[in-house]
């Protein structure tokens, strides 16, 4: 998030530019017009490569210290001069690479558009559907949203992609219409599914989450906060979504259906460009094959679920994926304040986040998409996967020392707390901040003594712990947890800590455990002091 990056990027593309352009010459090839620039056509990847390279020269060379008389140079104003150096020599290369790659571009495009539509839509949704987890789709998106077939408009201009095609007026793009019908109909009724499918005593708190889940990808398209619902308890009833998505799009083509989108096919891109759009073919059938696929959706989950005993939430011993919930007969049972892997305000829940990617200390670096926190860390060891499902995340994946954690449509916004409490809180953002011990608070402790409800948690907790006489350092940190070191770590049963309202529990070092217990940290350490 930094102007100077935008900028070097800005003037790499630009250098590119001008480099293909007169290498075309070189080559013997006759250059077309970009910017008003005469280059080669590379579409979007030459934009990708331009916006990789000023990043990569970015990180290098941001801190980067010159001589006295070229001081004015150092730092960040140096990185536009050297993306410019590296675009240079970068288009030299692309120049004689390029021209075979386009024409494998040019033969693809042309059976996608021309040739074979509904097969090429049916495979780009199956194969998109598989790479979400991984968060690969973007890369299978830009040939087929911005490279696929040509279309020359009324004012001359050719354009590519399936997503222009269409805004431009070419009768044959929008074949990506499919999607409509399982992302504003099949998945919610996935959705509702797995509510109906919920505990008894969970299915409220299944119900507000999935609900909002099901709205948002009807409106909106955005999946993945139902998916990761289920994806990684099945697998295999995830591979049937995706054949089921692929069902849409050869149905859809089948059917002559061409539809638009700009951000993603949910209702809102459905009714301003299809249903109020000048370009959209049979967008009515929308509405009349999405409530099929919904009944399928619905009878595929609600059975699998059951005759698999798949453990959707609200069907797991703890409520994974709902901020303040705790185990079934746990403290919440026995009238006690319920733990929770979060505390009121946003402060906390970043505070909470910050400490479950294993401190500020241990993120290298921050960032997050539409749906998904993506972070970056030091060690993954210290990343406390349960902290962060107890904390609403719908599904975590680790890729080397990165980890994404998909919070759906709020992740940005999570992204931008958590960076306001590492630079407000400094050092102690750390995964072992140091504040004076609670049990040492004679308010705990008069807390701790007057409840009889936190007693008989502290003693279930103890047990759990194997007895007191195990526990050789116990304090409260953070608020929202407990430090514990174990003179026997073989004798900690998680399990029954569970049972007895722990939300999470982190394994900091080699005998010393963080239990995410929420506000009652401070007395509940008490109680177990006083036990």
């Amino acid at each position: 998030n930094d102007g100077i990056a935008a900028i070097s990027a800005v003037v790499g593309y630009v250098v590119l530019l001008a480099i293909l352009g007169v290498m075309a010459g070189v080559w013997g090839m006759e250059p077309v017009s970009i910017m008003g620039i005469k280059s080669m056509q590379t579409g979007v990847f030459g934009g990708i490569l331009a916006g990789a390279i000023a990043a990569t020269m970015f990180k290098r060379f941001y801190r980067t210290t010159l001589p006295p008389y070229l001081a004015f140079f150092s730092g960040k104003r140096s990185v536009p001069i050297v993306t410019a150096l590296a675009a240079g020599f970068a288009g030299v290369a692309l120049s004689a690479i390029w021209p075979p790659i386009q024409h494998g571009i040019d033969t693809f495009s042309h059976w996608a558009a021309v040739s074979n539509p509904r097969t090429a839509a049916t495979v780009y949704g199956f194969v998109e559907r598989l790479l979400i987890p991984f968060g690969l789709h973007h890369i299978w998106n830009v040939p087929f949203f911005f490279e696929m077939g040509a279309y020359t408009d009324a004012g001359g201009t050719v354009v590519h992609g399936d997503i222009n095609r269409f805004f431009a007026g070419d009768p044959t793009a929008g074949i990506l219409a499919g999607a409509f019908l399982f992302k504003m109909f099949g998945l919610p009724a996935a959705a509702i599914a797995m509510w109906h499918a919920a505990s008894a005593q969970n299915r409220v708190a299944v119900g507000g989450i999935m609900i909002s889940a099901a709205l948002t990808s009807f409106l909106t398209g955005i999946t993945e906060p139902i998916e990761f619902a289920f994806l990684f308890v099945a697998p295999v009833l995830y591979v049937v979504h995706a054949l089921l998505a692929a069902s849409c799009q050869f149905l859809a083509n089948t059917l002559a259906m061409h539809m638009g989108f700009t951000f993603s096919q949910g209702g809102i891109d459905f009714l301003v460009f299809n249903v109020f759009g000048r370009f959209a073919q049979q967008w009515w059938l929308v509405l009349v094959l999405g409530p099929v696929y919904a009944v399928i959706y619905y009878v595929v989950f609600r059975l699998a679920i059951g005759w698999l005993d798949l453990k959707t939430p609200g069907r797991e011993e703890v409520l994974v994926g709902v901020p303040g919930a705790t185990a079934v007969g746990g403290p919440a049972s026995t009238g006690s304040a319920a733990p929770s892997a979060t505390t009121a305000g946003s402060d906390a829940r970043a505070r909470d986040l910050v400490l479950a990617f294993g401190g500020g200390d241990n993120i290298a670096s921050l960032d997050a998409c539409i749906t998904r926190l993506r972070v970056a860390v030091r060690d993954p060891a210290l990343i406390d996967e349960r902290a962060l499902t107890a904390l609403g995340a719908s599904g975590v994946m680790r890729v080397g020392k990165g980890v994404q954690a998909v919070f759906g449509p709020l992740s940005e916004h999570l992204k931008t707390n958590m960076e306001d409490y590492l630079r407000a809180s400094g050092a102690a953002a750390g995964i072992v901040p140091a504040p004076a011990p609670a049990v040492r608070s004679p308010a705990s402790a008069a807390a701790a003594a007057s409840d009889p409800a936190l007693r008989a948690t502290a003693a279930r907790l103890l047990a759990a712990l194997g007895e007191r006489a195990n526990v050789r350092e116990l304090e409260a940190l953070a608020h929202t947890r407990l430090r514990i070191r174990l003179a026997d770590p073989g004798r900690f049963d998680e399990a029954a800590a569970k049972r007895a309202g722990v939300a999470a529990v982190m394994r900091a070092a080699p005998g010393v455990l963080h239990l995410i217990v929420g506000e009652q940290a401070g007395p509940l350490a008490a109680a177990m002091q006083l036990a």
